[in-house]
């Protein structure tokens, strides 16, 4: 399973040019906006805001030819359509408590610093590495809950007040701040608030230049926790006054790696891996490089760039080399799990990922992932409460938003899976597996036409990939057009879908649907190899199978799952 941000595919250089030069054409048909802030006030947003969009969800800026990169320029007629098919304020489920206005008394979220409008992009990846260092300090905070980056991202890019965020992510306390350099020097502002009273709890600055930036980190997690007035373990203390790394322009490549490696395209990743490398020779071995270096190369896999077993070689080095430095290193631990889990080896990834969750409890991926293994292993139950957990935390990322419903999906009840799943999609509509997982649903609900709808919707760069050419087969299929269906599956797709347990079960459903018995069993079989080993919903809840419970070939399949179902232990 991959573990989702809401990524969106960003302009080549190339494609930028080209823009530019069709940017007067355009002028007849629509207004245009001359700088960043114009483009910020028509789309009711602040600079930072759309400045990031821009970057990392193709916002429709374009860029003057031979003319310093902060002069832009934006048309309004673009800007509609953009907004229009990324639903700026998708619906989605509060997280809990917030529909009521109650927080978590220990709850909290850590907004993004903030930066110039000029800023470079330097100053960027210092920003957001402060944010995330503070973010992952707290989390070692037993008595805190957490909000995970990725969300309170998302809520301070689109709500309005610091009110609003708070009850949009459901929690009491938050942490704002800013960043400003001067020269080398930096000046980092930042200010706690108790946003059920409106009231400012703890503020400071803090000056220094770059080899100070992690005494500040520190100092500012600590001012936090004084200001809430918790007592510390004395792990949890010395937790708080670890320095991530020695020197800081590795620190700098890791983070712009960091940022790389979830683009989910070649060049991206590739310069992700030189980046770590580039940090490595600077700072030596590193737990967090080697981590970050193993999933760089699962990534290769998850992108579908590359479906050998080379990716899993180099992770699994990493590994190794991670786990030598520190056995009980969380993040390899965490590392070790997904390698498992993308190898089928599902009971050692359970084992991993608890052992990760044990040493850092509010780490959204590992929640999602544990989750997840445990509910293809039909141990629902106790992956209830890690889903619980993660959407407290982490409720505003699209994968977290759909897992309600597949867990709905998974104890029988496919019309609860309906919301969840159309949520995933709305906050994320350009993602294509955000769209086949939604009309994966409205199949099993029989809801046809909608499928359909979905895939007429299909934006023409996405219609080679492998999601968009499985949910292809899905609705020509769900229409009756078999032959049609059948070549969508070339040979690349097919063996793409044969890299997950995800795949092949949806193709499994839909052939079951049909009753193609021979092609059900053969893609349930290679699930099952990947892990899927849920005997309940394969031999009761699932009404995909029902036409062929009888079939010998399903039956003699269910006997092998029904054994390792049993000995499975969780």
């Amino acid at each position: 399973m991959t573990s989702y941000d809401p990524f969106w595919p960003t302009m080549t250089r190339q494609n930028r040019r080209q823009e530019g030069r069709s940017g007067a054409t355009r002028a007849k048909n629509s207004d245009r906006l001359s700088s960043w802030k114009e483009i910020a006030t028509y789309l009711d947003r602040s600079v930072r805001s759309v400045r990031r969009w821009e970057r990392t969800e193709q916002l429709p800026v374009h860029r003057h030819l031979n003319v310093k990169l902060g002069r832009v320029f934006a048309f309004t007629e673009e800007l509609d359509a953009w907004s229009k098919s990324r639903a700026l304020a998708p619906a989605f489920v509060p997280a809990s408590g917030s529909e009521a206005g109650t927080f978590n008394s220990r709850s909290i979220a850590i907004l993004p610093f903030q930066t110039r409008e000029s800023a470079q992009n330097s100053d960027t990846y210092f920003a957001e590495g402060l944010t995330d260092e503070v973010t992952t300090a707290l989390t070692r905070v037993g008595q805190l809950l957490v909000t995970s980056r990725r969300s309170a991202t998302v809520s301070a890019n689109r709500a309005s007040t610091t009110k609003a965020v708070a009850r949009e992510l459901g929690v009491r306390y938050l942490v704002e701040g800013s960043v400003r350099w001067s020269g080398r020097r930096f000046r980092v502002s930042a200010t706690l608030i108790d946003a059920h009273v409106d009231v400012q709890r703890w503020a400071d600055s803090f000056e220094g230049s770059l080899k100070d930036a992690f005494s500040v980190q520190q100092e500012i997690a600590r001012r936090i926790v004084a200001a809430l007035e918790l007592q510390l373990s004395p792990d949890e203390e010395n937790h708080l006054h670890e320095l991530p790394f020695r020197s800081m322009p590795a620190y700098e490549c890791y983070l712009r790696a960091r940022h790389d490696m979830w683009r989910w395209s070649r060049d991206s990743i590739d310069n992700a891996v030189r980046l770590l490398h580039q940090a490595q020779s600077l700072e030596g071995e590193h737990p967090r490089l080697y981590a970050a270096l193993g999933v760089a190369h699962l990534q290769y896999r998850e992108a579908g760039i590359d479906l050998t077993d080379a990716p899993l070689s180099e992770a699994n080095r990493y590994v190794a080399r991670l786990l030598a430095l520190d056995e009980h290193s969380a993040c390899g631990r965490q590392l070790r799990g997904w390698l498992s889990y993308s190898r089928g080896d599902i009971q050692r990834a359970v084992h991993d990922l608890r052992v990760a969750l044990k040493l850092e409890p509010s780490n959204c991926d590992t929640l999602l992932l544990l989750a997840n293994c445990l509910l293809i292993s039909g141990r629902r139950a106790l992956a209830k409460p890690l889903l619980t957990r993660l959407l407290a935390i982490d409720p505003l990322t699209p994968i977290t938003r759909c897992m309600p419903g597949y867990a709905a999906i998974l104890a029988g009840d496919v019309e609860a899976a309906i919301d969840p799943y159309r949520q995933m999609f709305e906050m994320d509509p350009s993602n294509p597996m955000a769209r086949l997982f939604f009309g994966w649903v409205l199949t099993l609900n029989h809801r046809d036409s909608e499928v359909m709808q979905l895939l007429q919707g299909l934006p023409a760069e996405q219609r080679g990939t492998v999601p968009a050419r499985l949910l292809s087969f899905i609705g020509k299929m769900a229409a009756g057009s078999q032959e049609e269906a059948m070549a969508e599956l070339t040979k690349g797709i097919v063996e793409a879908a044969r890299g997950t347990d995800v795949f092949p079960r949806l193709l499994a459903e839909v052939y079951a649907l049909a009753n193609l018995r021979v092609q059900a069993v053969r893609w349930l079989r290679i699930a099952i190899e990947h892990g899927f080993i849920n005997y309940p919903y394969l031999a009761r809840t699932d009404n995909a199978f029902a036409r062929i419970r009888d079939d010998p070939a399903f039956r003699n399949l269910l006997k092998s799952v029904r054994d390792r179902w049993e000995r499975f232990d969780a």
